[in-house]
């Protein structure tokens, strides 16, 4: 039987930087890893708060990705 194992997280939060010369969106994205397994949609909504509380750029979106190992 196989099984999953956590190995790590990563949060990702893009942010709108600008506009260039030809007028497109300029975005910019901030990784930070380590995130633990058993972190709950709350605690990273407030994570990704007070990282906007402390941002002078506007937050497009945050996405957390996780990797496991399978194991068979």
């Amino acid at each position: 039987m196989a099984n999953l194992t956590f190995e790590h997280s990563t949060l990702k939060i893009v942010y709108e930087m600008g506009v260039n010369e030809s007028n497109e969106t300029v975005l910019t994205t901030r990784s930070y890893r380590n995130v633990r397994d058993n972190v709950t949609a709350e605690q990273l909504a407030s994570v990704v708060q007070a990282f906007i509380q402390l941002s002078k750029h506007p937050v497009v979106h945050a996405s957390i990705s996780k990797t496991e190992k399978i194991e068979f």
